[in-house]
């Protein structure tokens, strides 16, 4: 089966017909069903207010395994303010789309969600999942009309480009042991990144440790102003004489800003520091990207 309009055409036709919505469009839905058990959305201005949706591919606390649920969060918890919302997934084939109905979000609770927004085993035949592609949104009642609805898209790619970086520290021996360290920055995804590590370990690995992270820095172009970035990784010192490699996996969300890291404070003991990792004081630091996500305005 096929979209009647040409996917791009289709998210400015919803855009335009329905104004206090938002509508979050997510590609490569197998692979993140099979790396990701929870999906988030920006964080997107709707109706005057900020707000956040969730994606759980098997659910939550316990719900059977074949149904998507969909959480929407208010990010103005100060504010007392009573408003009703819909949740939905479109329907790709018509245009219109399977519903929660009409919620009433309470005043003392921050969220909302629908634990059977989508079903696995005919979400294809309902035209809810079209070239591993779905559409999630929400549509707010009773607040000020835009000049238009709000999209954006959800992507992830396997080994994306550049997913190997490799630091060489030369002279390791003179970066102050007690500091944190920053290699150059280099662009996978859409989005810069940098190597940090502390030559004599960080909280719990201090004075035992190397720490090696990764540490996500600003956006190269069409992104969401609160976007949060899945990576899938291998943090690594290279073996530089066999080639075996001491390396540790890393997988979880890295904030929009640098202030959130992921890494270990103990990823090598300090009593490994040396050859065939150190040689001529010469270190080489890297990182392996198997899983990125891609966030985008559309």
């Amino acid at each position: 089966m096929s979209r009647p309009l040409p996917l791009d055409e289709m998210m400015a036709a919803l855009k335009e017909k329905h104004k206090t919505s938002h509508f979050w469009k997510i590609e490569n839905f197998s692979l993140v069903k099979k790396h990701i058990n929870r999906v988030e959305s920006s964080v997107f201005y709707l109706g005057g207010y900020r707000w956040k949706l969730t994606m759980l591919p098997y659910g939550l606390e316990g719900n059977v395994f074949h149904n998507v649920a969909l959480v929407l969060e208010r990010q103005f918890p100060s504010l007392i303010i009573q408003l009703t919302v819909e949740l939905f997934v479109v329907n790709q084939l018509s245009q219109i789309w399977h519903s929660s109905g009409n919620i009433v979000l309470p005043v003392d609770r921050n969220w909302v969600w629908d634990p059977n927004l989508m079903s696995h085993a005919n979400s294809e035949y309902l035209g809810q999942l079209v070239g591993d592609c779905c559409i999630f949104g929400v549509r707010l009642f009773g607040v000020e009309t835009a000049a238009s609805g709000t999209a954006e898209c959800f992507s992830v790619i396997e080994k994306p480009l550049n997913h190997k970086v490799t630091w060489m520290m030369n002279r390791f021996s003179s970066f102050e042991p007690d500091k944190a360290h920053h290699s150059n920055e280099f662009v996978v995804g859409n989005r810069k990144w940098r190597i940090q590590v502390h030559p004599r370990g960080f909280k719990e690995g201090k004075d035992k440790s190397f720490s090696v992270y990764l540490v996500g820095g600003e956006f190269i172009n069409n992104v969401p102003h609160v976007a949060n970035t899945y990576a899938m990784f291998k943090l690594r010192v290279l073996d530089q004489v066999n080639r075996n490699h001491f390396e540790s996996r890393v997988f979880g969300w890295l904030g929009g800003n640098s202030d959130v890291i992921q890494g270990y404070p103990e990823f090598m003991p300090l009593s490994k520091l040396g050859e065939p990792y150190l040689v001529n004081d010469k270190l080489y630091v890297g990182v392996e990207f198997e899983l990125i996500s891609v966030t985008n305005y559309c």
